[in-house]
């Protein structure tokens, strides 16, 4: 981070009106013990501003947030530590601050001031509590670090930021077969079989990030000069299209995510292999491959950490382009979490 030393115009104005009050004095007693404190007061500040300077690379800002996802609902901690390197020397912070749900795009900015103690530094700790599920990130927009006199200011140009996932909640399911969730969805002794219990095949194609490293296909990457991964075709049933349709209220896309991760949880316990579908930035259809209980996370991770206010119609209007004959599952809330469209 570049930082700039520059003058505080309030603490100039508060030193220049104590150096003129100890100037007067100065002038109508004429006492030796004012002439050495007016020597230390031009001095000091002059002293401070030097160690402010010197200290600037080791004043450093950290923005600390829990390392795993949190529930929804639920206060979790975070805190901004300002390091200080000096022993001897005292500073004050000025942290301006903001924390923003990327999934909703609500965006809160704030300002704190706290004490920088020698050696030990300052650490200000909070609370936050997430109505919604997404990624939430704290970020430190502006850092200033003032000297003991609060005359020179260290201005520190950059953003330093952290983040965590707020996680939809799950409750098992009752139903035991899909179709008691999803409306139109053929029975379980009805749905078609591939008629192996495991089909080793796999397609190649192109790394995309949120891919399992497991899954690289590391010599065909290395003559290809980019990374190549195996995505592992499905098991036991034919699989299932899920088509996840979020709009522009943030309540129902927080019921949305809930229904679309219940009703994943419940395929993949079935051994159903997925193609997740939703509307991603600048009108595109985004999609999952899912097997596993690990992809489904992965790919929910991706989904929360954009926004996730777009037009409902998007998603469907895309899906009917793309793949028009392709039936699916459309994620919903209420007495069913979806509906199979054919």
């Amino acid at each position: 981070m570049e930082k700039k030393l520059r003058l505080s115009p309030k603490g100039v104005l508060r030193f220049a009106i104590l150096l003129a009050a100890a100037l007067y004095l100065w002038n109508f007693f004429r006492g030796y013990l004012l002439f050495l404190a007016l020597v230390i007061l031009v001095c000091a500040p002059l002293l401070s501003g030097f160690c402010l300077w010197s200290a600037r690379n080791g004043l450093q800002a950290q923005v600390l947030l829990p390392e795993n996802r949190v529930g929804r609902n639920t206060e979790f901690p975070f805190s901004f530590k300002v390091a200080n390197p000096r022993k001897l020397m005292a500073f004050t912070a000025e942290v301006t601050y903001s924390w923003s749900n990327l999934f909703t795009g609500y965006k809160e900015r704030k300002k704190e001031r706290l004490w920088v103690a020698p050696a030990v530094g300052g650490e200000r700790k909070q609370r936050l509590n997430s109505r919604y599920v997404g990624r939430v990130e704290v970020r430190i927009e502006a850092f200033k670090v003032f000297d003991l006199f609060h005359i020179f200011c260290l201005e520190n140009s950059g953003s330093i930021g952290a983040s965590t996932l707020v996680w939809p909640g799950f409750s098992p399911a009752r139903e035991e077969d899909p179709a008691d969730c999803v409306e139109g969805f053929p029975k379980e002794n009805e749905a078609r079989k591939r008629g192996v219990d495991y089909n080793p095949d796999y397609e190649i194609r192109e790394y995309v990030p949120g891919d399992e490293l497991k899954n690289i296909h590391w010599k065909l990457s290395a003559r290809q000069q980019k990374l190549m991964t195996r995505e592992r075709r499905a098991s036991g049933h034919e699989m299932i299209n899920l088509l996840l349709p979020l709009g522009e209220d943030r309540e129902e896309n927080d019921s949305l995510v809930d229904a679309a991760y219940a009703l994943c949880r419940l395929l993949l316990r079935k051994e159903y292999p997925l193609q997740l579908y939703w509307a991603g930035r600048g009108n595109t259809l985004r999609s999952r491959f899912m097997a596993e209980q690990g992809e489904l996370e992965q790919a929910l991770s991706e989904i929360l950490s954009d926004s996730g206010i777009r037009s409902p119609k998007e998603a469907k209007a895309r899906m009917a382009v793309e793949h028009p004959t392709e039936s699916y599952i459309l994620i919903q809330t209420g007495a069913y979490k979806g509906a199979y469209i054919q």
